[in-house]
């Protein structure tokens, strides 16, 4: 008996898990738009006077690029330090404790929409 049903049940197996060739066939009514030789683009000639203002603009960008990511790489290994090494100096922030867990987790929340709803409140005003 369950070999009958084992039979029965790998002939519909191809047909739910497999889809019938009609549905590999491209559709004959999808047409695609062509692209037409006589559209044109406008391109506009560059300026030199302001690509040297954009390039002299550029080196004041990259030295304060630069000094931003020197403070971004020396937070970041100052941050994981403490991360790591932290609970050595301070084992009480590695007890669990749950009031002070749900503070941690909602005072950012609590302070954003603070922060939120007296932004909306200030620009009412001004209109």
């Amino acid at each position: 008996m369950a070999k009958m049903a084992a039979t029965a049940a790998s002939h519909l197996l191809p047909k739910f898990c497999f889809p019938s060739p009609h549905y590999l066939q491209p559709n004959p009514t999808i047409k695609f738009p062509t692209a037409s030789l006589r559209e044109s683009s406008r391109v506009q000639a560059s300026n030199p006077k302001r690509e040297q203002q954009d390039s002299g603009m550029n080196n004041n960008t990259s030295e304060e690029d630069l000094k931003f990511l020197v403070k971004l790489g020396g937070g970041s290994v100052v941050g994981a330090a403490v991360i790591k090494y932290g609970s050595i100096i301070v084992p009480e922030i590695t007890r669990p404790n749950i009031v002070q867990a749900l503070v941690m987790v909602s005072a950012p929340v609590v302070v954003a929409v603070w922060i939120l709803l007296n932004q909306s409140r200030r620009d009412r005003d001004v209109v």
